[in-house]
């Protein structure tokens, strides 16, 4: 499953990439901003699979965009990105296994549309750390592994999509509204021959707006 979500990302990043470079300069523009936003949907991929709630967790940081070419750009962010699960128990007991990374997107950015409204799609890999993970106390009885395992993989990586709509002012800056959906190609568990879990990957849908502003001007050629 992995390898074959790869194959297609990397078929549709040359393939945006190549076909970016027909179209006409224009004149460079260089946008730093901020994205702030929710993980409406996390979850940890394990394998045996362990029954998960739908939890809502913070996810923001900085934007840098270099425009250069029409209809697309480059795109790096740093972020505070909160991922994990929590399980609730036949009993109401609830336990919650949060982790806190930093993360790195790098990001293909295809956009379309007027000069004062866009819709784009951003495309990309993301490399993360984790810097801290906090879990409660886990089930009185009848709890699984995942709730007493300590974290074995700090650093992750994984690969993510997102369909956006983007208002330009002339003077106040630019104004996105993006989802993104983020599939974790690591484990935070071992998952080697033997171990507890064959997969135990992180993957979230994110809602998010970022402000941005051209910081070479804000006078283009259409």
């Amino acid at each position: 499953m992995k390898r074959r979500l790869i194959t297609i990302f990397v078929g549709m990043f040359v393939l945006c990439v190549s076909a970016s470079a027909q179209y006409t300069y224009i004149q460079p523009e260089l946008a730093i901003g901020t994205n702030q936003g929710v993980a409406i949907w996390t979850t940890v991929g394990f394998s045996p699979s362990v029954a998960q709630n739908f939890d809502v967790r913070y996810n923001g940081g900085f934007t840098v965009r270099y425009i250069i070419q029409k209809h697309f750009g480059i795109q790096a962010e740093l972020n505070y990105a909160q991922r994990g699960w929590s399980e609730t128990s036949s009993t109401g007991e609830r336990y919650d296994h949060r982790f806190d990374y930093l993360e790195i997107p790098l990001v293909a950015h295809i956009y379309f549309g007027k000069e004062k409204f866009r819709f784009f799609v951003n495309l990309g890999p993301k490399f993360r750390y984790m810097i801290n993970d906090y879990a409660t106390e886990h089930f009185s009885s009848n709890y699984g592994k995942q709730q007493t395992k300590a974290i074995e993989n700090r650093f992750d990586y994984s690969v993510f999509g997102g369909l956006g709509i983007e208002l330009r002012t002339k003077k106040a800056g630019y104004f996105q509204l993006e989802a993104r959906y983020d599939y974790g190609l690591g484990n935070i568990y071992s998952s080697r021959k033997g171990e507890d879990f064959s997969s135990s990957n992180n993957t979230a849908i994110t809602i998010g707006i970022t402000y941005l502003y051209n910081v070479l001007g804000n006078k283009q050629k259409k």
